[in-house]
Order: C-alpha cells, then sequence, then structure tokens
C-alpha cells in the first residue's frame, strides 16, 4: 500500500507541473464502487449490422491520490481492479482489468464541510488475459484488445473532507474487440465486426 501511495503522488504531481506556482496539497484513499457496463456491436457498412447489449453490473476497487491546488484546480489518480460482467447475444462473460484513470478536475464548495467536483480525463486499461466468445453468429469468436484507452467524464461531491461520492462516464476511444463472421447479414463474404464496451460508474472514495 506504502508503495502505491509513492505512485500515485509521483505521477500527479508529474501532471501538476504546470501548477508549481501554486501551493499544492495532496491527499489519497481509497475509492470503490459499481460498473454498469454496455456493449455496442458495429459491423461493416455494406452489411449493415448493429445492436446493443442490455446494461450489466461490476464492480472495481483501488487506491486513489489528489492532487490540488487552492485555485480549486487539481488531479486526481488511481490505480484500480475493475471487473465487468458483458453480454453479447445470450453469452455473458466476466472481464477483469487494471485500470488506471488519470483526471483534471475542479473543486468548488462551501468550506470544509460539503464541495463539489467536476473531472475529465483519460484511462489506461490492461486486460489480464484475452477474451473470447464461444460463438456468436457464424463466425469466428471476438477477441479483445489487452491494452486500451478510454476517457471519463464525471462529477460527485464531497462529505466532511472524507468522504467523496461521485458519478462518471467511461467511454471507449476505440474498438474493444473485433472479428470476422462469415456470411454477416447474408453476405456471401466475410464481413469485420467490432465492439466497444462503454461504462457507467458509481463510486464511494474514502479519504485519510
Amino acid at each position: 500500500m506504502k508503495r502505491m501511495k509513492q505512485f500515485l503522488a509521483v505521477a500527479l504531481t508529474a501532471c501538476g507541473l504546470t501548477l508549481t506556482a501554486q501551493a499544492q496539497t495532496f491527499d489519497w484513499g481509497i475509492t470503490a464502487g459499481m460498473n454498469y457496463s454496455k456493449v455496442k456491436v458495429n459491423g461493416h457498412k455494406e452489411a449493415g449490422y448493429s445492436y446493443s447489449s442490455d446494461n450489466r453490473c461490476g464492480f472495481f476497487f483501488g487506491p486513489k491520490g489528489y492532487l490540488n491546488t487552492v485555485i480549486g484546480l487539481g488531479f486526481d489518480g488511481a490505480i484500480e481492479f475493475s471487473h465487468r460482467r458483458l453480454n453479447i447475444g445470450n453469452e455473458s462473460k466476466s472481464y477483469n482489468t487494471l485500470e488506471i484513470p488519470i483526471n483534471v478536475r475542479y473543486n468548488f464548495g462551501l468550506g470544509k464541510t460539503l464541495g463539489f467536483y467536476i473531472a475529465t480525463g483519460p484511462q489506461f486499461g490492461f486486460a489480464f488475459k484475452n477474451m473470447h466468445w464461444d460463438s456468436f453468429g457464424t463466425g469466428d469468436n471476438f477477441s479483445t484488445n489487452n491494452l486500451y484507452t478510454t476517457w471519463n467524464v464525471g462529477a460527485g461531491l464531497r462529505l466532511l473532507r472524507h468522504l467523496e461520492i461521485g458519478l462518471g462516464y467511461n467511454f471507449a476511444l476505440a474498438r474493444t474487440g473485433r472479428t470476422w463472421m462469415g456470411n454477416a447479414a447474408g453476405s456471401s463474404t466475410d464481413k469485420e465486426l467490432k465492439y466497444r464496451t462503454n461504462t457507467t460508474q458509481l463510486q464511494l472514495t474514502y479519504l485519510f
């Protein structure tokens, strides 16, 4: 845990080099929450194939750090184990990743009792293993990318300086995985199908 705290402090300090003229404070804590993930599948333009799955529930947790300045502008970052449950058609599978979100945030509030924030920034994901779908239509298996980048937008509130509650949306900047499906949409030739995974997150963070 000590090494994780040091890693977050170094990473966020590097992000805040442009704010060195301002007074800074560093806080850290533990964050956890729920993932509500949705898969959207898109086919080749000629095939005209597209659909979205239902939302599925998962969770995440890990250490989180904050670099704050007196003008309210700062950064936050975390190292999270993330578990998602994804489904395509009648098939449902677990997808476990290591996520590193780094957000620019602006804090404003009513003294030490109640505060609000808005945040946005990239999130870097590392899959523990490729995930394959056993079957999808008549084509080959889907496989996910091991490394990918997504983007976060979110807002929330801080209570009594130690408790933070937030709601965020994480959307894919590129495909999460792809496959080639034979005879897609009645065609006699193979078509490339690809899918993106977008996630709504509800999070709770306790600051030490």
